[in-house]
């Protein structure tokens, strides 16, 4: 990856490392040899940690950044598969994700994510309001049929 910057310890060097990896801090200090509030000091507090920390993530992203973007459409092939064919759990949650990601999913709030029931309870009572407006419209003519 990057060179050592001669202002980071070894002890700072392998921690960005296994920041840059994902890993959590208990898990890092642990590897590292430092206690847990020591890297949390370091990745939140500590500027020039902070900085290298960018710096380095900015360095993956420049690396990657073709490869990303190949993955892109392969990404969206899942979501519109999962939409088309999932059960109907799946469908529901694909097709939340992709309202959420374009910003329309004002119909759920965004502060807590649905449980499937409530998922699934809310698309019912949809169902049923509209069922009911039907029975209205038609009357006594419920289920409508061809020559309603």
């Amino acid at each position: 990856m990057g060179t050592a910057h001669k202002d980071l310890s070894s002890k700072q060097e392998m921690a960005l490392e296994l920041v840059i990896c994902g890993m959590n801090d208990g898990d890092i200090a642990k590897r590292a040899g430092v206690s847990r509030q020591t890297i949390n000091t370091w990745r939140n507090h500590d500027a020039h940690f902070r900085t290298v920390l960018t710096e380095r993530r900015l360095e993956l992203r420049k690396q990657y950044r073709g490869e990303l973007s190949g993955l892109v459409s392969e990404a969206i092939g899942v979501m519109r598969d999962a939409i088309r064919v999932g059960d109907t759990l799946t469908r529901l949650w694909a097709s939340y994700a992709v309202l959420r990601m374009l910003g329309l999913q004002t119909a759920v709030p965004t502060q807590k994510q649905p449980s499937g029931e409530e998922i699934i309870d809310e698309f019912l009572s949809d169902m049923i309001r509209e069922v009911a407006q039907e029975k209205r419209i038609y009357g006594t003519n419920w289920p409508p049929t061809e020559e309603s």
